[in-house]
């Protein structure tokens, strides 16, 4: 699957853990297409692995850091893994756009599918 709002850096580590890194800030009329496509994301990690997202030092598959910004004022963001649901509070509208950062670390064979699905360096 093509994403095509989010554009990831990535990096690795001596030990194969591979962090991708993307920032996006599109106009406001392409906020909910990007929160879909976040939300398909972290949908498909949540279906990858059979545990939460968490610290990869602790034996966790995956683990990722979302912010958004709305205007000028943090906007909170919560997923919510068994609903498959995102959720801003207080919620975007329809003319404003937000600014959102996804940060998303994985295992060896957490990279290697991530980068299969999501067509990823």
């Amino acid at each position: 699957m093509d994403l095509q709002f989010l554009e990831f850096d990535c990096s690795e580590d001596s030990q194969g853990v591979v962090c991708w890194d993307a920032l996006a800030q599109p106009a406001a009329r392409h906020t909910p297409a990007l929160l879909e496509e976040v939300r398909l994301l972290l949908a498909w990690a949540h279906r990858f692995s059979s545990q939460a997202p968490g610290p990869l030092e602790d034996g966790a598959d995956w683990d990722f850091d979302l912010q958004v910004h709305g205007g000028n004022r943090p906007v909170h963001c919560l997923w919510h893994s068994t609903q498959e649901k995102l959720e801003l509070s207080p919620p975007a509208s329809a003319t404003e756009e937000i600014a959102l950062s996804l940060s998303i670390s994985g295992t060896p064979a957490f990279a290697h599918a991530f980068r299969e699905q999501w067509h990823t360096p």
